[in-house]
């Protein structure tokens, strides 16, 4: 197996058990058995734990962040943008044994327990989904799909918490039937 391929391996087990167990119950140890090498393999790669973090950290918002951006761009109207964005932490939760949440609600639920420059990337990334929702819920609020009461900015926030929350609420009790009663829940709102 190439290295690079190798290291991808390990993002992949190690993005999978943070956002099943959290970053406190994932180990290189558990890498090294899920993935079939040494630990030293894995500190070979990620010498330290924050480096594996860190590497995580970035891949996953890149992603994350340019599918949210071909949500805005598409043609879709602004409650179907909603509804795919709110799509993407309905997936990751319904994904495997419904155990899962997003990298960074697990990571948050633990920030800290994280180093600082870690604790940026956590913080940059609810930035970037709340400046995202900002813009679609002005285009909704523009083409008149959207009404609601109070300030966008605040929406925007209020929106993201409930994802981000609502999927570990969801882990807890209810699973992914409850995560979707929320999700249109929320769109009644939006739209009242």
């Amino acid at each position: 197996m190439k290295q690079t391929d190798t290291k991808t391996l390990i993002l992949d087990v190690a993005q999978d058990l943070i956002q099943r167990l959290g970053v406190n119950g994932m180990s290189y140890k558990d890498i090294s058995e899920s993935v079939g090498i040494r630990k030293s393999s894995i500190h070979t790669h990620f010498p330290k734990k924050d480096d594996l973090l860190a590497a995580l950290l970035d891949r996953y918002s890149d992603c994350f962040v340019r599918i949210v951006d071909g949500i805005i761009a598409s043609s879709d109207a602004a409650e179907v943008k909603l509804r795919r964005y709110c799509g993407l932490f309905e997936a990751t939760l319904s994904s495997g044994d419904q155990d899962k949440a997003c990298l960074c609600a697990m990571l948050g639920a633990e920030l800290a327990t994280l180093n600082h420059p870690l604790v940026e990337r956590v913080r940059s990334f609810y930035q970037a989904n709340e400046e995202r929702l900002v813009i679609l819920l002005n285009i909704g609020l523009k083409d008149g799909s959207f009404q609601f009461a109070g300030d966008t900015q605040t929406m925007a926030s209020l929106i993201f918490g409930l994802l981000e929350g609502g999927m570990l609420l969801a882990r807890a009790g209810g699973g992914s039937d409850q995560f979707h009663r929320v999700i249109e829940q929320l769109m009644q709102l939006i739209k009242s």
